[in-house]
């Protein structure tokens, strides 16, 4: 047994966490869940005490520890325990429309939001704007704000996606100007040329810097003291993996993990690459949909808390749940209606409900028209797709085509694409390309191609810890 390598998935939801061990045959060997304490520890804790008390000999060959929880989603939806942000914008004019603007008012009391204008910025092509930003600038407008209590940052650059280079200027003055204490964002790690959406994914993950600092501290002495020595990794939004490290920088990243992990592992469970998914929990219901053995992700206008982001997210509906042990008629009329958006014209995708509260909902649900599973592990889907979680790869790029042909063009895409996969962890020899978007720029005064790729691959099972 020494020579069989495993891998623990653990996820953390805001009633119940599961750990999960899988092996390397993707066979499951063991699960456990206790209630989720107000830590995010103290829950994982316990769940590690049952797996070590049942399966002893299996804790040292765990090789990867991966995590999916809504935490950090919850506090950004409540407005709890979140960070005050000082949003720097560079660019050539100032921007009118306030930061966060559209943003529900728990959030926006939490962040308390502060716009700082510095002149700077690029031009589409990448080239330097009308100037440099100025040091001297930057620090008459800290100084103005230095009583406030700004503990974390969000810079946003115009097209810094395109070149980084006064951004992270910016950011070195503010490291230098404000102490080593203060945690700084860089909107081009987000990616995404809109300038508000990335200004706003900036700034809820400045919001979330240091409570996820704080909340994890101590994980990887908690893993150990198991026996555990494996690498950590946290499920992003689109239901691939973050490092331990990655996560601490984008907490971001981790809202809407759990629904992706729960849809993978409802795929896993019943063989079906394309279905529709029904995930209950105590107190409400996502629906959405699989394509292709990911989630669907949502195409437009996503928004965390009434805030527009360009964060990749599942599209999903939501219903709210009364923790009741009857189903109501209305209830089940509303989760059919919600079915049906996901669900095409004709030949209807089978139905598949999975979490902890879907037996009740699933056993009432009658509708002759599409095949309805409720798999076995079904509370166990969350915890189960953290453990297949894929690496995952992406380029938002602008090509100019003077430069290259069109096919050409995309095909250089998709060798970045595939290249951040493998940079990410995943095997050469596993990552394919799973999307491509291809979007003309004719408003442009030379040909310009902006493409969108997405890679993912499997981490190596084998992989040896840091």
């Amino acid at each position: 047994m020494a020579d069989i390598m495993y891998r623990l998935g653990i996820d953390v939801d805001s009633e119940t966490t599961t750990g999960l061990v899988m092996d390397s045959l993707g066979k499951i060997v063991c699960c456990a869940r206790e209630r989720t304490t107000a830590d995010l520890l103290g829950g994982m804790e316990q769940v590690l005490q049952k797996i070590g008390k049942r399966q002893q000999e299996v804790c040292g060959s765990i090789r990867q520890v991966i995590i999916g929880t809504d935490y950090f989603a919850n506090a950004l939806l409540e407005g709890e325990n979140l960070s005050k942000v000082c949003s720097i914008r560079i660019g050539q004019t100032p921007n009118s429309i306030p930061p966060l603007y559209g943003g529900d008012e728990a959030l926006l009391l939490a962040i308390r939001p502060l716009a700082l204008h510095v002149a700077g910025g690029h031009e589409l092509d990448g080239s330097v704007g009308k100037k440099d930003p100025s040091r001297q600038e930057l620090e008459d407008r800290l100084l103005s704000i230095r009583k406030q209590g700004f503990q974390a940052f969000a810079i946003t650059g115009a097209f810094s996606p395109v070149n980084q280079e006064h951004e992270n200027q910016v950011a070195r003055w503010v490291r230098e100007l404000w102490g080593d204490e203060c945690s700084i964002t860089t909107s081009h790690e987000l990616g995404s040329i809109g300038f508000l959406e990335r200004e706003n994914s900036a700034i809820l993950n400045a919001a979330l810097s240091k409570l996820i600092t704080h909340s994890l501290k101590g994980l990887k002495c908690l893993i150990r003291r198991h026996h555990i020595e494996a690498s950590i990794y946290f499920t992003q939004n689109d239901g691939s993996l973050l490092s331990y490290e990655s996560a601490l920088l984008h907490p971001i990243r981790t809202y809407g993990s759990r629904i992706s992990n729960s849809f993978r592992g409802a795929a896993l469970l019943t063989e079906l690459q394309e279905c529709v998914i029904v995930d209950v929990s105590r107190y409400r219901v996502n629906i959405g949909a699989m394509e292709g053995g990911f989630p669907r992700e949502k195409r437009r206008n996503p928004t965390i808390a009434g805030v527009h982001v360009n964060l990749r997210m599942p599209d999903i509906t939501t219903l709210s749940l009364e923790a009741t042990s009857s189903v109501r008629d209305d209830l089940l009329d509303a989760v059919y209606h919600a079915i049906q958006r996901f669900q095409p014209r004709f030949e209807p995708l089978p139905i598949v409900f999975v979490g902890e509260g879907s037996e009740r909902i699933a056993s009432a649900f009658n509708f002759p028209w599409a095949d309805v599973h409720l798999p076995g592990h079904y509370q166990n889907a969350s915890a189960l797709g953290a453990c297949i979680a894929p690496i995952s790869g992406s380029v938002d790029r602008i090509y100019w085509l003077e430069e290259r042909s069109r096919e050409e063009t995309i095909g250089l895409a998709k060798k970045e694409a595939v290249q951040a996969a493998v940079k990410a962890g995943a095997a050469l020899d596993s990552v394919v390309v799973q999307k491509l978007e291809t979007i003309p720029l004719s408003y442009m005064p030379t040909k310009a191609l902006r493409v969108k790729a997405k890679a993912v691959g499997t981490l190596n099972f084998f992989e040896q810890t840091h």
